[in-house]
């Protein structure tokens, strides 16, 4: 390594004595730079392997660390005197340990990156590309790109994605726990009821993370609402979910309560439409129901999820005609 290599000499006691100079080159550090990113150009700059240099740097295992808790047997005094950074410095430049929330919304991978920044620096990985809740760099303020971007992502659901995001930016920040067992307990609820959402908020798929998102904005601002509206003419679920949920008996039925009450409220204006004499009313009461369950989301998708409630529903209920006289589908992403 240059003028770094280490110099061994003598002790008055016969012992080696190991002295440890800086890195001879150090690139500065990109703001909030994740602090493997920075490792791997310092090993770049020095002609060395990223192992070689962890090794010389007392990092252990010759494993590049990236998490506060990879920092556990680490020798501190080698590493700042090495890079040339205090404690304080290094620690700044890993990822929080989030390993005790219920729902994972810190990557282990670079499922997103901001190709300006990346094209600027070769190998950058910022710290807060890493976080579910980050949608535009920090740096440049440019749209994060996903590993798998969505090119026919609605202005809805990007809104309705933001919104979320934030939602849970502050749970985390917070560190508020029962915040983030609600969000976990809505994805438990949504794969219940048949909708497929993702176990983790940083799948590489925008779209999929977008919905996720989308979900957790719902939840945290209305759960019972928002359940409700899916539960709404599905008794099987209801059943489903007091199974999977036994300690959560009483809230479920509170649910079931709320849904039954939004059943007779939404569909009222469909009794006005004389229904086809060839088919039953038992035939067409599904058909209803889920007219109210789209005519309920985009309700609350216009007003915003903490609109008052009855405001919410005499939005749904015009929504609801306008849909019958049309005879068109309504969007509900």
């Amino acid at each position: 390594m240059g003028q770094a290599r280490l110099e061994h000499t003598a002790s008055a006691y016969g012992r080696v004595r190991v002295i440890l100079k800086p890195l001879p080159r150090r690139p500065p550090r990109v703001p909030d730079e994740l602090l493997s990113s920075w490792v791997r150009r310092l090993a770049r700059a020095n002609h060395c392997s990223v192992e070689d240099l962890c090794g010389y740097l007392g990092l252990g295992q010759g494993r590049v660390p990236e998490r506060m808790n990879d920092l556990g047997q680490v020798n501190w005094a080698r590493l700042c005197l090495g890079v040339q950074q205090t404690r304080d410095e290094i620690e700044a430049m890993t990822l929080p340990d989030t390993s005790h929330l219920p729902v994972q919304c810190v990557s282990s991978d670079d499922f997103q990156r901001c190709a300006n920044c990346a094209s600027q620096t070769i190998g950058l990985v910022l710290r807060h590309w890493r976080f579910s809740w980050s949608l535009t760099c920090e740096n440049c303020d440019r749209p994060l790109v996903a590993r798998y971007p969505a090119d026919d992502l609605s202005d809805r659901l990007r809104v309705r994605a933001a919104r979320g995001a934030a939602v849970l930016k502050t749970a985390v920040h917070a560190d508020d726990l029962r915040r983030m067992r609600r969000i976990s307990r809505t994805f438990d609820a949504l794969k219940i009821v048949g909708l497929e959402y993702p176990t983790s908020l940083t799948p590489r798929c925008q779209f999929q993370r977008s919905e996720a998102l989308a979900a957790v904005h719902v939840c945290a601002t209305r759960p019972l609402l928002g359940a409700a509206i899916l539960m709404c003419g599905n008794d099987r679920a209801f059943w489903e979910l007091r199974r999977a949920f036994p300690q959560l008996r009483r809230l479920i039925e509170k649910m079931r309560k709320q849904s039954q009450y939004l059943e007779r409220r939404l569909p009222r204006q469909q009794k006005a439409e004389p229904a086809p004499k060839q088919e039953t009313q038992r035939a067409s009461r599904p058909v209803a129901s889920e007219g109210a369950l789209q005519a309920a989301r985009l309700a609350i998708s216009e007003l915003g999820s903490d609109a008052d409630h009855h405001a919410l529903l005499a939005r749904a209920d015009d929504i609801w005609k306008r849909q019958k006289l049309t005879q068109s589908p309504v969007d509900i992403l």
